[in-house]
């Protein structure tokens, strides 16, 4: 039954990665941002990245691409 839980929140937790909000799509550390938007540091994503950190795929793909994210307009 733990294991069904366990399974269950980590499901939870790569359903909850943000790739884009309303005000257009996230990007990546080295990618340019859009003067005219404001960007934050999305923590959903952080949190992934963190707690898959041994599996390399996810926060690279994180980092690369989904890192902040657009939440307002200058």
């Amino acid at each position: 039954m733990k294991k069904l839980i366990f399974s269950v929140i980590f499901m939870a937790m790569l359903c909850g990665c943000t790739s884009n909000t309303g005000y257009g799509y996230c990007v990546g550390v080295f990618d340019e941002k859009d003067n005219l938007k404001i960007y934050k540091l999305s923590a959903m994503n952080l949190v992934i990245a963190i707690v898959f950190f041994e599996l390399i795929v996810p926060p690279v793909i994180v980092a690369a691409d989904e890192t902040f994210c657009p939440v307002g307009l200058k």
